[in-house]
């Protein structure tokens, strides 16, 4: 299974050095002692965060993500639980040539930041669209790269990328730097499990959240955000 190519927080190792004999330095335990202390107060810290985030989702999922959560069976928020937290991929993004043909094609499905200095795209590094006649024609891959434009500082990079087996479906925006990326991924069985991706502009970091509820066979959800490129067809 393809999961975001995000970094993991790796748990700290600890080097002990063999002294010789059977005494042992009292103050390299001491050091030891403190450094574990530490590392398991970050690791609450974090899943504290992470419970936080999910109650500050309530919200949204009531409302812009309503009928995305609605596609899976019995979705409540408890569902779901922290599996991870990772950083931004930080990828260059080369800009459009002509950043005003690509807003005439994507400009409906980006979605800003509510002071508007940055965007996050779904679909342009994926999906190649062109016009042929009164129709819009599509070109779409496998893989979905998801990118975010700093309109102040031109600064344009890939933060996360996805392969067949999963995929980002809709995102919104919490605050000026917070922002909630909603998908899904196939479990070993193939059927679609939610995931939610909390995203933070300023340090650039990602709390991976996953349910194993699921979503029917019978239902072909298609993103809002991709109704709104208003593809005619598929090639």
């Amino acid at each position: 299974m393809q999961r975001l190519h995000i970094l993991i927080i790796c748990p700290i190792i600890f080097c002990f050095l063999a002294c010789g004999g059977s005494n042992t330095d009292s103050k390299n335990v001491t050091a030891a002692d403190s450094l574990t202390f530490n590392q398991e107060d970050t690791a609450n810290e974090t899943h504290k965060n992470a419970t936080m985030l999910l109650r500050q989702a309530q919200p949204s999922l009531e409302g812009e993500l309503n009928k995305w959560a609605q596609s899976f069976s019995n979705f409540h928020i408890d569902s779901f639980h922290f599996s991870q937290k990772g950083s931004f991929e930080q990828i260059d993004y080369e800009a459009p040539s002509d950043i005003n043909t690509f807003y005439s094609f994507y400009k409906p499905s980006l979605s800003y930041s509510p002071d508007s200095s940055w965007f996050i795209d779904l679909y342009s590094a994926g999906i190649n669209l062109e016009k042929k006649g009164k129709k819009i024609i599509a070109i779409g891959d496998v893989d979905q790269a998801i990118t975010l434009s700093n309109l102040k500082t031109k600064d344009w990079k890939r933060i996360a990328f996805f392969g067949p087996s999963a995929g980002i479906e809709e995102t919104v925006w919490l605050s000026t730097s917070q922002f909630i990326l909603a998908g899904m991924m196939h479990n070993d069985e193939g059927k679609s499990t939610p995931i939610l991706l909390f995203g933070n502009v300023n340090d650039k970091s990602f709390h991976w959240f996953e349910a194993s509820i699921l979503r029917k066979d019978s239902i072909n959800y298609e993103s809002t955000r991709l109704k709104k490129l208003k593809i005619d067809e598929w090639e």
